[in-house]
């Protein structure tokens, strides 16, 4: 039997459990997530998101940009998410606008947060000429 060891607790699993710390964890990213602004939970789930946020990752090539350029390591999971580079609270004319889309690993799109910039050379970032609108 194979076994396996939770990285939360170090618990001793077989391999096809879950440990109940991970449920729990799992359980609280949840209710964060339907706590959030209706505003939010409505654009997230979006057809128009979904498929914009589909075809970035296509057009990133499936690849975490961040790992790519600023550290020469490829990093493709299923954990990318797309990064508004300006932020969307902020910035909300960019929501769609691809040029402020990114793909990034979940560690480099929560290190980022919501700086509005890159902390690295993009090549398909022109978003340091826009301005907010007033």
């Amino acid at each position: 039997m194979i076994n396996k060891i939770c990285c939360y607790c170090n618990n001793r699993l077989s391999a096809r459990d879950k440990c109940e710390c991970k449920k729990a964890r799992d359980r609280a990213r949840n209710r964060r997530k339907d706590e959030r602004n209706p505003e939010e939970k409505k654009f997230f789930n979006s057809a128009k998101w979904k498929n914009l946020r589909k075809r970035i990752i296509s057009r990133d090539a499936g690849i975490c940009q961040r790992c790519l350029y600023k550290y020469n390591v490829i990093v493709s999971s299923h954990q990318l998410e797309v990064h508004h580079i300006k932020p969307r609270i902020k910035y909300p004319e960019l929501r769609f606008e691809e040029s402020n889309l990114i793909t990034l690993c979940k560690s480099c799109n929560t290190q980022l947060g919501t700086k509005g910039e890159l902390d690295f050379k993009w090549h398909g970032t022109d978003v340091d000429e826009w301005e907010p609108v007033l």
